[in-house]
């Protein structure tokens, strides 16, 4: 009988490590949990989540056939289910996709090294209750995708000039919430920007686009280089289902002077989009390109009123509330990322 045990130790971390580069695996840093199988004082296998993506499962090849993923993948549900967790995700190599599916996990993307898959929801059916929610019309639209850590006036500059060229433009802020900015101020913020904006529909990006799941390395400090491949998850499904669901024509996004992960990010986009995909000049201040990165820096160094120039008022109204001001000491009390 084969026993499941939680990696707790350091020690058993480390055994794990090591099982996995024997499978040609790392260590992923964003895992919240993780368990090792044994058959007496033997490891045979190992899975772990990333909150609620399955992921780095490896099997002793001299045991398959013996349905011991299926039972790591079953142990890993009911952690899930336990933490009310009824949506979940698996990453796996295309070779292994047919064991997910015969679990009922139904395939979102595929690449040439990689396969995402969902279980409990349906990406098809969770847009079109997002797109009926937010009433949006089926007429030919441009779109952007921010995550606005916080808004700035470039952001609001690439939203008024998608508007010159649509009718309707979907502005999709990045619900993940790993950045200074919270989720919900972020959406608010944006939301009042623009709302002498007509046409303008501000809806969430859900976890399907720039997430943990779909691109974790977007979250990466800037030092730790993402590849083309780790980018491809997230533009696929942006292509294969927001671009067909919500009927968007042309997707904006803002010249990238700075950050070198987000300019490669951009190019795959563009290779993937082509005439699908605009890349507007930033706005600039002084000769300098305006970004968020820029304000968060003024904020850390205590330079709130110098800010007052870069973004829409409704950035700089909430700077000076009292949730603004909480953000404010969380920023200068913490080192500064990329996002």
């Amino acid at each position: 009988m084969y026993k499941i045990r939680e990696v707790i130790l350091e020690t058993e971390q480390e055994e794990l490590e090591l099982f996995l580069k024997q499978s040609n695996l790392d260590y992923e840093t964003d895992i919240t949990y993780s368990i090792m199988v044994y058959d007496g004082p033997k490891i045979i296998a190992t899975a772990s989540l990333g909150h609620r993506i399955m992921k780095c499962f490896a099997v002793d090849k001299k045991y398959s056939g013996q349905n011991i993923t299926g039972l790591m993948f079953h142990h890993l549900i009911e952690v899930l289910q336990s933490a009310g967790i009824s949506h979940y995700f698996v990453f796996t190599t295309p070779e292994n996709e047919s064991i997910f599916k015969s679990f009922n996990m139904k395939r979102i993307v595929r690449t040439m090294n990689t396969v995402l898959l969902e279980g409990g929801d349906n990406i098809n059916e969770v847009l079109t209750r997002l797109k009926s929610k937010y009433n949006v019309s089926d007429i030919k639209k441009g779109c952007i995708i921010m995550n606005a850590n916080p808004m700035t006036n470039g952001h609001l500059y690439l939203v008024e000039e998608a508007l010159k060229q649509y009718e309707e433009v979907l502005v999709f802020v990045v619900s993940e919430d790993v950045s200074s900015f919270p989720f919900e101020d972020r959406f608010s913020i944006i939301k009042d920007a623009t709302k002498h904006l007509e046409g303008v529909t501000v809806l969430p990006s859900l976890s399907y686009l720039v997430s943990r799941i779909t691109f974790p390395k977007y979250f990466l400090k800037e030092d730790q280089l993402i590849k083309a491949e780790q980018t491809l998850i997230d533009v696929l499904i942006y292509k294969e289902y927001y671009q067909k669901t919500f009927n968007i024509d042309k997707r904006f996004v803002g010249s990238e002077p700075y950050s070198i992960n987000t300019g490669k990010y951009n190019k795959v986009l563009k290779d993937y989009l082509g005439i699908k995909l605009q890349v507007i000049e930033r706005k600039e201040l002084d000769k300098q390109a305006i970004s968020a990165s820029q304000v968060r820096r003024l904020i850390k160094g205590n330079h709130v009123n110098k800010v007052k120039d870069l973004v829409p008022k409704s950035t700089f109204d909430y700077l000076n509330s009292e949730r603004g001001q909480q953000i404010i000491s969380t920023i200068q009390d913490k080192k500064l990322g990329r996002h």
